[in-house]
């Protein structure tokens, strides 16, 4: 079975700096007319169809340690690599 990837599980994926855990955060890759990078959802399946997507290096999932790192992604459904 294949992996399906997520917006999450991109490079340019930003969380939500007040809630890591929040399911939205921007795709800073794509910045709009107000300097923001275009919101979208961690769990949004459509990054095969995305010419902007790059596939995360370190994923951390770890609350306890580096909650500082934009990797951190404490939402459900993803494990740490």
């Amino acid at each position: 079975m294949a992996k399906v990837l997520r917006c999450g599980d991109c490079k340019n994926f930003l969380n939500q700096s007040n809630n890591s855990a929040a399911e939205d955060g921007f795709c800073m890759a794509q910045i709009q007319d107000d300097g923001l990078g275009l919101e979208v959802s961690v769990y949004a399946e459509f990054p095969s169809k995305c010419k902007f997507f790059e596939q995360i290096d370190r994923l951390r999932t770890d609350t306890s340690e580096f909650s500082w790192d934009p990797s951190l992604r404490t939402a459900r459904g993803f494990d740490e690599v």
